[in-house]
């Protein structure tokens, strides 16, 4: 009962300096969330995961924490942690700008916080929050890098694949134009945000997570993230046919309609066939059986 208390307390402590390390982050993912779910669309299912994470290693969580048998041990660790925390209270305004800025804040002061009350436990912990912490951050900076051509990869593809579905789409650069067949005129554009900017990054955050935890070969892992991310590219100029077909059957009421999930529905398709076929590869100790002919042994 005891381990289980002094997890509830830095979960409680944590959850409380958040609210002064970033206190814009509940309005911003709220903002977000009006704004087409933005970055929740990265933010649920990696959280869901490291939830899940945590409920099915919390016996070697619980060890972490029990090792702290004293609350004077590991001082270093924990002057680290409450000098982070700090830093984090002081850079509030900082992190305030942007919704990537305040979660990554959010994560870092749990991190923190973990170390000041449980720093035994920092080491278990230190591998998720730096993956979170990425996968906060990495849409932004992959937006601002990637985006623009990205787009204009995924209008290339997209315009293709129109053609070859003989739909009458007139592209330019990005922009695309055409008449439906009730005669309105539909035009759009595929933005920076529209390129699979956001189900990539999710992807290989979700990849990163379950690497941590299958503890799977990290060459196999590395060349399923160059495979998937290509695949996503591609999936996502299928996405755009398809809102196209839509536009062009019933008009652009509908091209937004279907707009609003058709992403999350192919995503999810994806990762759900990704989950078993990287489940079933093989982890380095079964890589060095194979190598020397010994059986394979699972467990």
């Amino acid at each position: 009962m005891r381990t289980e208390l002094r997890f509830l307390a830095w979960a409680g402590t944590a959850f409380a300096l958040s609210a002064v390390t970033a206190p814009k982050f509940p309005a911003l993912v709220s903002q977000s969330a009006g704004d087409d779910f933005g970055g929740l669309f990265v933010a649920i299912p990696i959280v869901a995961l490291l939830t899940l994470i945590f409920a099915l290693r919390w016996r070697e969580l619980r060890g972490a924490i029990e090792a702290d048998s004293a609350l004077r041990s590991r001082l270093l660790a924990r002057v680290v942690g409450a000098c982070m925390v700090g830093a984090l209270v002081v850079l509030e305004p900082l992190s305030g700008q942007s919704l990537a800025a305040s979660a990554i804040a959010v994560v870092l002061t749990f991190y923190g916080v973990s170390l000041v009350t449980i720093p035994a436990a920092a080491k278990f912990m230190l591998p998720y929050a730096a993956v979170y912490a990425a996968a906060a951050g990495a849409p932004a900076v992959l937006l601002w890098i990637f985006g623009e051509p990205l787009a204009a990869l995924s209008s290339l593809f997209s315009g293709r694949l129109v053609g070859l579905a003989g739909l009458p789409v007139l592209w330019q650069g990005t922009q695309f134009e055409f008449i439906s067949k009730s005669g309105e005129a539909v035009s759009g554009a595929v933005t920076p945000g529209c390129s699979s900017i956001a189900s990539v990054t999710m992807f290989l955050g979700l990849l990163a997570l379950m690497h941590l935890d299958m503890k799977k070969d990290l060459r196999s892992t590395v060349r399923l993230a160059a495979v998937g991310t290509f695949a996503l590219v591609l999936l996502n100029s299928v996405r755009i046919l398809v809102i196209l077909w839509v536009g062009y059957e019933y008009g652009s009421a509908a091209l937004w309609g279907v707009h609003e999930w058709i992403g999350y529905a192919i995503f999810l398709g994806f990762f759900l066939a990704v989950l078993p076929l990287y489940a079933r590869m093989r982890g380095p100790v079964e890589e060095v059986q194979a190598a020397a002919g010994a059986p394979i042994v699972s467990v």
